[in-house]
């Protein structure tokens, strides 16, 4: 049943079509999809080391141009209620947000927590737009990167490598670098 399984995915992740699967589930992650692109980005490249750049590429720009369509659909949410709440309430919310959403972004593009969140959050805040596109390509694209990276030059073992330091790579090293930023950018 498994070897049945991995001999699926490995014929749906060479297949002409994998990278337009990749692009549907990264975009689509950004707005809604709960399952994150990783889940086909990690095949893709272990079975096609030599489209690594092409598929990480490839990954980020669809998270990307997803995450600006969250990030519309927070903006057009709140220009529809603003009318019908109190929004001196939310100004608390909204400046902080302003002030320290780059962490946001960072940590949402890079981490477990749910970039489509951050995204629809930035619209709703009205976050600078291109410092948000800015932050997220640096996120989504470090993430992706590290994940390609490690598939495409270790294979199984860099799989491996990364569910065993899943929480030292993807929640601590973002922290530092955060950390960093902060009393670089005070």
């Amino acid at each position: 049943m498994f070897q049945n399984l991995v001999i699926f995915i490995e014929k749906q992740s060479k297949s002409k079509y994998s990278q337009y699967v990749l692009s549907i589930t990264a975009f689509i992650e950004s707005i809604f999809f709960p399952i994150p692109p990783d889940i086909i980005l990690i095949p893709v490249i272990h079975f096609n080391k030599n489209k690594f750049i092409q598929s990480v590429l490839n990954c980020t720009f669809f998270s990307i141009i997803g995450g600006m369509v969250g990030y519309l659909i927070g903006l057009i949410f709140f220009d529809l209620v603003a009318n019908y709440i109190n929004i001196s309430k939310q100004e608390t919310f909204l400046n902080f947000y302003n002030h320290w959403g780059y962490i946001a972004i960072f940590l949402g593009g890079f981490t477990p927590i749910p970039y489509k969140i951050i995204a629809i959050t930035s619209g709703y805040s009205k976050f600078n737009f291109l410092l948000f596109i800015l932050l997220s390509f640096f996120s989504r694209g470090l993430r992706f990167w590290i994940i390609g990276f490690l598939v495409s030059k270790f294979g199984d073992a860099g799989i491996v490598y990364l569910k065993r330091n899943k929480i030292l790579i993807f929640l601590f090293l973002p922290l530092v670098i955060v950390g960093i930023s902060v009393l670089v950018f005070k």
